[in-house]
């Protein structure tokens, strides 16, 4: 039976497991909450979507995800007033080690997509945490991103975002760039199809970077987007697709993980696209390079760091 083990029944998870259940893609659900009356609720009010596609729901525990076709992490910790970003990473060692304990050994073939926040180096401590291979442990990265910008390109030119193909690289948040020179709709370049200026560009890329705050100041969070990005990944995977989406993923170049464009299939990440760079967007991809590295190091052995 093919199915998808959630952790963490939230809004995230849950708007995940909803987008799961519309697109048809596993036979079961499981959501695993340490909120047991929370993710209960969830999964009665999920069930009553099920009929869609004949999708069974369940409430589960961290033993049935070892046995799951792909384990979709959405629980972390959230930043308290006053904390620093060090003392967050280390909350979230706790939480991805008690996960990876509580879930492990898994099966040969298990997936695991890492949706908390940051995500780039709470999949690359997942990974180290856990010792599954490099190429079954990925995250959403960029892909949110990348999305929105095909969006904003999409709402103000008047182009389907579909038949829009540009990437965000880098690491997800302040660490990202756009690859403009490589873009394209309909083999034109982007920024020749949409005549850009170094303006417009720039504005469009701090829309789609600025996007999330917009919306977490105006309704407190965002999840149907992220609900969406992980329902396609998660789908691309495990039907064996051989797509390509902006993952957080293992780069060799960099030595970390890094959203970075990657082709999918039932196995994880089969490959990463050798995407040409611009002098600019090399500095920036090595500086969230640099960051990842240090964070993920900094998480581990927090006394012995130094950027």
């Amino acid at each position: 039976m093919s199915s998808a083990a959630i952790i963490g029944a939230g809004s995230v998870g849950s708007t995940i497991a909803s987008f799961l259940i519309w697109g048809g893609a596993y036979e079961e659900i499981i959501m695993i909450d340490i909120n047991k009356e929370r993710c209960e609720g969830e999964v009665m009010d999920l069930q009553d979507a099920g009929f869609l596609t004949d999708t069974q729901v369940r409430m589960g525990e961290y033993k049935d995800a070892s046995s799951a076709s792909i384990v979709i992490i959405t629980a972390g910790a959230k930043q308290r007033k006053g904390e620093t970003r060090e003392a967050l990473l280390q909350r979230n060692v706790r939480i991805l080690s008690s996960i990876a304990k509580s879930i492990l050994p898994v099966k040969d073939d298990t997936l695991v997509l890492l949706v908390a926040n940051p995500v780039d180096i709470l999949t690359q401590l997942f990974q180290e945490i856990s010792g599954i291979p490099r190429e079954r442990v990925f995250g959403s990265g960029t892909f949110l991103d990348t999305m929105r910008l095909r969006t904003e390109l999409s709402m103000r030119y008047n182009i389907a975002a579909t038949h829009i193909h540009t990437y965000i690289v880098g690491m997800h948040g302040d660490l990202q760039i756009p690859l403009w020179g490589v873009g394209n709709v309909a083999s034109v370049p982007v920024e020749e199809f949409f005549r850009l200026t170094e303006k417009d560009k720039k504005a469009i890329g701090d829309a789609a970077r600025d996007k999330a705050y917009k919306i977490i100041s105006a309704k407190g969070s965002t999840y149907y987007g992220i609900g969406a990005c992980v329902a396609k990944l998660s789908a691309g995977f495990t039907q064996n697709r051989h797509q390509i989406y902006q993952l957080s993923t293992w780069h060799p170049q960099y030595g970390c993980y890094l959203s970075w464009p990657a082709v999918v299939s039932k196995k994880g990440v089969s490959g990463i696209v050798p995407v040409a760079l611009t002098v600019k967007e090399t500095e920036i991809v090595k500086k969230a390079a640099a960051t990842i590295r240090f964070g993920v190091k900094n998480a581990l052995n927090p006394k012995k760091s130094k950027l």
